[in-house]
């Protein structure tokens, strides 16, 4: 065989060779991505679900869409960028910024995420994956997550009630320095739910909550003097810590202490004491002293009868949550 014949050969052996490697790798498969533009999962450049370029973003400040990590109009950070958009409240703005950072192992972003899939914004109504995101969010050191997750599982909806799953939830939050988890762990203590009733421990618990930040807290052990739960009642030292903490910043406590107020219930009954806790629980953005300030204005309960204000406050604590308000709201528009 002559060399022309042998290389030839040998070049075709290789070619089938090459062949054959190429038909027996498996399919590379790509990768997915999230669209910036609507928070779809999508396999290419322009997205399946928008058919827009999923990589462009559209900067939080000025609009501007940009492919550049630095916005082309304001100089914008697209990582600031997204970080603002993922806050946003309102949800149909904030979901593609709160999936991509999500996937990106971000824990505000997958604590959010899992909330959109436990209510379906944005995606499907999945329980599974709101508290797989939930855990990944946790297990990064971010303590809101637990607090959420132990919430789920307190309530049981959707899912199967486990109050000692809700327990684990809150004492992990609280090893991470919560003071909410601290407050739950007292509440399991209060209640006799899971752990030993201990009025003693529970107050401890609430204090620790106090100490560390939890205004709400103060209105705990405020309770306790008031029926007296392991300790002597006491109505004077029960409105000592209401007060402590309406001062610091608690509109449940503020709210509390306008009915107190109302009612004359531990304190002398004095109307316009109650319309200024009233009122500074609404600022703090308390539904319920909303309502009670509608009230006061339709029947004069220490103002004079407005309805144009009572609507007002009306209107308010109904887009605050009041489960009421908007049907009074509609009775008197």
């Amino acid at each position: 065989m002559n060399y022309e014949l042998k290389r030839f050969l040998l070049l075709l052996l290789s070619l089938l060779l090459i062949c054959s490697f190429a038909f027996a790798a498996p399919p590379v498969q790509a990768q997915t991505k999230i669209c910036l533009y609507c928070g779809a999962e999508t396999a290419s450049d322009l997205c399946d679900q928008c058919h827009e370029l999923a990589e462009a973003w559209t900067c939080i400040s000025c609009g501007t869409r940009n492919l550049s990590d630095t916005c082309n109009q304001c100089g914008l950070e697209r990582q600031a960028s997204l970080e603002k958009q993922a806050a946003d409240p309102r949800p149909q703005l904030a979901f593609p910024a709160v999936r991509f950072l999500a996937a990106a192992g971000d824990p505000a972003s997958l604590l959010r995420l899992g909330q959109f899939y436990e209510k379906g914004i944005g995606v499907g109504k999945d329980i599974d994956q709101a508290v797989s995101c939930l855990r990944r969010a946790g297990e990064a050191g971010y303590a809101p997550a637990w607090i959420y997750l132990g919430r789920l599982y307190d309530a049981g909806v959707d899912m199967k009630q486990d109050p000692a799953e809700a327990l684990n939830c809150y004492r992990k939050a609280a090893d991470l320095g919560s003071p909410e988890g601290n407050w739950y762990i007292g509440s399991f203590y209060e209640e006799g739910t899971v752990l030993e009733r201990n009025y003693g421990l529970a107050m401890d618990y609430y204090y620790m909550a106090a100490e560390a930040g939890d205004a709400d807290a103060w209105m705990s052990v405020a309770y306790f003097y008031l029926v007296g739960n392991g300790v002597d009642i006491d109505k004077d030292k029960a409105l000592e810590y209401y007060l402590k903490a309406a001062e610091a910043g608690s509109h449940l406590a503020c709210d509390y202490l306008g009915y107190l107020y109302m009612t004359g219930s531990i304190v002398p009954q004095d109307t316009q004491k109650a319309l200024e806790w009233y009122r500074k629980a609404a600022d703090l953005g308390n539904p319920r002293s909303m309502y009670a300030l509608g009230y006061a204005y339709q029947c004069g309960q220490g103002v004079e009868i407005s309805m144009e204000e009572a609507l007002r406050w009306y209107e308010k604590a109904a887009l605050a949550g009041h489960p009421t308000a908007l049907i009074v709201y509609n009775a008197f528009k």
